[in-house]
C-alpha cells in the first residue's frame, strides 16, 4: 500500500535534508530553547543541530499539535517534539496520550481493565536495511524470526533509493537482543509507524465500546471466542467523520473502480459518544445504560492491507476497539439512524478516540 512507501520515502527525505555543521541555528530558536530547557547558547545550538540531524525523529500529526498549543506556552511544534521525544516536557505542560503512557506505566493497567485507548502493544517499525542488517534474510536470521518481515523501497527526488522492512514490538526486541548476542557494536535504525494501535485480546472482550471488560457480566465461557479476531478478515467497520466519505475510502484502498456508495450502509453503535479532540469529532466510551446511539457507516474492510491504511489514516491519536454494530434495516440515504425496522446486529470494530 501507498502509504508505506510514503513513510519509506519521507525518511530518505529526512536524510537528504540534513542541515549543514555551519547552517546557522535563528536566534529566535536558540532563545526558545534556551529558555524552555535551561540551555546555554552552545548547548541550545548543538541539541537544535542534532534534533534536526535525527532521521528517526517523531513528528507531530497538524491534529496532535492544534490539540496541545494553546496550552503549551512557549513552545513551537519543533520545540514541543523534541520534549516529547527526549522526555523533557515539563510537567505542567499537557501532553499527548502516548507521551502520558511512556511516562507512566499505570496507565497501561488502567486502560487495559477499562477497554481504552492505552500504551499500545503492537506498535510496528519500519527497520532500515543496512550494515548488519542488508537483507529481510539477515533481519530474519540475526531475530530468529519465524518469517521473513515485510519489504519495501523509498525514493528521495534525486531517485537515491533506500531499503526498509516492517517488524513489530517483538521482532525489534529480538533482533536487538541478535545483535546483542554476536557482540554486535550495530545501532540499527528503527522508526515507529503512525498508526492506530490494534490490541484485541484472544481470551476476553478487552477492548470494547463502552465496556469494563473485568466486569463478571461482559466475561466471556470458557468456550466462546471473543470476535472479531486480531487477524480475523474481512471484518465490519463502523466509520464516522471523514472515513465515511466514499472518495476520501476509496483514495485510501485503493480498490479498482473506487468504493460505491451502497456499499457504506447506514449504521449506528451504542456504549460510545462524540467528543472534540482537538478541531475534530471523535469516538469515546460512554459507561452505563442510557446512551445515545451514535449513527455512522458500516463498512466491510476486505483484508488486512485494507486495514493497515485505515490505521495509517486515523495515527496513534486512535485506537481500534471492538463494538456491536447495528446495520440499519430503514435509514435513510443520509445515515440518519432509525430504529423503527429490524436492525441487524453484527460484531464488528471501529476507531476510538485516545481522550
Amino acid at each position: 500500500m501507498d502509504f508505506f512507501l510514503d513513510a519509506c520515502e519521507g525518511l530518505v527525505e529526512n536524510a537528504a535534508r540534513i542541515p549543514d555543521d555551519d547552517t546557522p541555528i535563528s536566534l529566535a530558536d536558540t532563545k526558545r530553547w534556551r529558555s524552555l530547557f535551561g540551555f546555554t547558547t552552545a548547548e541550545a545550538e548543538k541539541e537544535i543541530r542534532e534534533w534536526r540531524s535525527n532521521l528517526g525523529r517523531e513528528h507531530l500529526t497538524d491534529f496532535a499539535w492544534e490539540a496541545v498549543k494553546t496550552s503549551a506556552k512557549g513552545f513551537d511544534k519543533e520545540s514541543y517534539e523534541y520534549a516529547l521525544g527526549t522526555r523533557r516536557l515539563p510537567s505542567t505542560q499537557p501532553t499527548t496520550l502516548a507521551a502520558q503512557d511512556r511516562q507512566s506505566g499505570s496507565k497501561e493497567a488502567n486502560g487495559r481493565r477499562m477497554g481504552s485507548a492505552s500504551t499500545p502493544k503492537n506498535i510496528r517499525f519500519l527497520l532500515r536495511l543496512e550494515g548488519k542488517i542488508p537483507t529481510v534474510a539477515a533481519a530474519q536470521a540475526i531475530g530468529k524470526l519465524d518469517r521473513p518481515p515485510l519489504k519495501y523501497e523509498g525514493e528521495n527526488e534525486d531517485g537515491d533509493t533506500t531499503e526498509f522492512c516492517i517488524v513489530d514490538t517483538d521482532a525489534k526486541k529480538r533482533i536487538l537482543q541478535g545483535l546483542a548476542d554476536i557482540k554486535s557494536a550495530a545501532q540499527p535504525f528503527f522508526i515507529r509507524l503512525r498508526e492506530a494501535e490494534k490490541d484485541l485480546s484472544a481470551v476476553c472482550r478487552y477492548p470494547t465500546l463502552g465496556i469494563d471488560t473485568t466486569m463478571p457480566q461482559h466475561r466471556v465461557g470458557n468456550n466462546e471466542r471473543p470476535t472479531p479476531g486480531q487477524e480475523e478478515y474481512p471484518v465490519w467497520y463502523v466509520f464516522y467523520g471523514t472515513l465515511a466519505d466514499k472518495d476520501i475510502l476509496g483514495r485510501l484502498l485503493q480498490r479498482p473502480g473506487g468504493v460505491d456508495q451502497a456499499a457504506l450502509r447506514p449504521a449506528y453503535v451504542l456504549g460510545g459518544k462524540l467528543a472534540t479532540l482537538g478541531k475534530y469529532r471523535a469516538l469515546v466510551h460512554e459507561y452505563g445504560p442510557g446512551g445515545e446511539p451514535v449513527a455512522g457507516s458500516a463498512f466491510l474492510v476486505q483484508s488486512r492491507e485494507e486495514e493497515d491504511a485505515l490505521r495509517h489514516y486515523e495515527t496513534e491519536l486512535y485506537a481500534v476497539v471492538r463494538c456491536i454494530i447495528h446495520i440499519c434495516s430503514g435509514s435513510s440515504g443520509s445515515g440518519d439512524v432509525d430504529r423503527e425496522g429490524k436492525d441487524l446486529e453484527v460484531n464488528g470494530l471501529t476507531f476510538l478516540g485516545a481522550a
